[in-house]
């Protein structure tokens, strides 16, 4: 059983869908491009989602480079590792970077970004991670964050990475520039695609390498294509897993992940796995907790039994646990992983997650 923050355990209609292999100049396989197209731009709320054939980070640095320029003043807030590697892809593009670095555990809020909007007026963009896996926290009140920005004249980009899908998001509403994504997170696809939703398309600086460049990009998908060999079993696993994610409903898929989040918060906080973060910024997608035990012990223990979980970050590597709650996890997962962790830890275990259900049709397209 996988329960690491991505990537995820898949229903079988889309792990089969991977196995499919055709001529990515083919018909059958421009109509597979234009309707996942059409369904991601619906999803992100987005009048145009390049598709990429890459993991997540390659849909971050396809962001960073389409969307800025050597040379452009970029304020960014690394609250944990995906922050910092945010802040890296900035430097490597030549952008001046104001790093705003926030104490582990902690995110940006409003007045923390308008205090720094103050100072460096004249910053081009900002640049913001929406789910830190590394901490288990994550920009809760990312709307009112990115109306802030965009009220100064400022663009902003988005990692969502591990956020779409598990938490709203809403590209036009919210007045976001950009935003990456993947398709092994809260999609509950195969590793293998990155997204990258946009509110408008813009041209692209002449020194962005081309597969980086998302004009290029939507030039093709304009005709249906992409623009390189494409990594076709993932876009037919990642459609199928689209095609679930419209019949459950995002809004419903949205509340589930946050009620499935809460429910092991809870249980693991009953178990003495302290949880970090508070009811105002912890994630959806991935639980991290404080462990008393070396955390390689636990995941160590865990895995004999059958149930992977993550270390922590750097140095918080052996001191917190993250449990991913993506994508298709349900009771049965949590109640497992808590049965089991209760054994290790020698503890009763209380936890009752009966109310982190998947749509009849989705439970039924998987095993735990």
């Amino acid at each position: 059983m996988i329960l690491v923050p991505g990537p995820v355990n898949v229903p079988r209609s889309v792990a089969l869908a991977a196995s499919t292999v055709v001529n990515h100049r083919s018909e059958e396989f421009r109509e597979v491009v234009r309707e996942l197209e059409g369904l991601m731009m619906k999803f992100f709320s987005a009048d145009h989602v390049a598709l990429l054939s890459g993991s997540g980070t390659l849909g971050v640095e396809a962001m960073v480079y389409s969307e800025l320029k050597k040379g452009d003043k970029v304020i960014t807030f690394p609250y944990g590792e995906f922050g910092r590697r945010l802040a890296d892809s900035l430097k490597r593009r030549g952008c001046r970077v104001v790093t705003i670095d926030l104490p582990f555990g902690k995110r940006p809020t409003v007045d923390v970004v308008e205090a720094a909007l103050d100072r460096e007026k004249d910053a081009e963009a900002v640049a913001l991670v929406h789910n830190e896996t590394s901490s288990g926290v994550a920009i809760r009140d990312l709307g009112d964050v990115s109306k802030t920005i965009k009220g100064r004249g400022m663009k902003v980009l988005v990692d969502s990475v591990s956020g779409f899908g598990g938490h709203e998001l809403r590209v036009k509403e919210w007045g976001i520039d950009a935003v990456a994504s993947c398709s092994q997170k809260s999609l509950a696809s195969v590793p293998g695609l990155a997204f990258v939703a946009l509110s408008e398309r813009r041209e692209v600086a002449e020194d962005v390498p081309n597969y980086l460049d998302i004009s290029n990009y939507m030039k093709f998908q304009d005709k249906g294509e992409t623009p390189f060999t494409a990594a076709v079993g993932a876009f037919y696993a990642t459609l199928k897993a689209a095609q679930l994610l419209a019949r459950e409903g995002l809004e419903n898929r949205w509340r589930r992940h946050e009620v499935c989040a809460r429910m092991l918060r809870g249980g693991l906080g009953e178990m003495g796995l302290l949880p970090i973060g508070s009811h105002e910024d912890f994630s959806n997608t991935v639980v991290a907790s404080y462990t008393k035990i070396p955390a390689s012990k636990l995941t160590n223990a865990l895995m004999k039994r059958g149930i992977e979980i993550a270390k922590g970050i750097g140095e918080y590597a052996d001191k917190v646990v993250r449990v991913g709650v993506m994508g298709v996890v349900d009771w049965r997962a949590l109640s497992g992983l808590t049965r089991e962790l209760g054994e290790i830890l020698n503890m009763e275990v209380k936890g009752d997650f009966k109310d982190c259900v998947l749509p009849p049709f989705l439970e039924e397209e998987v095993n735990w």
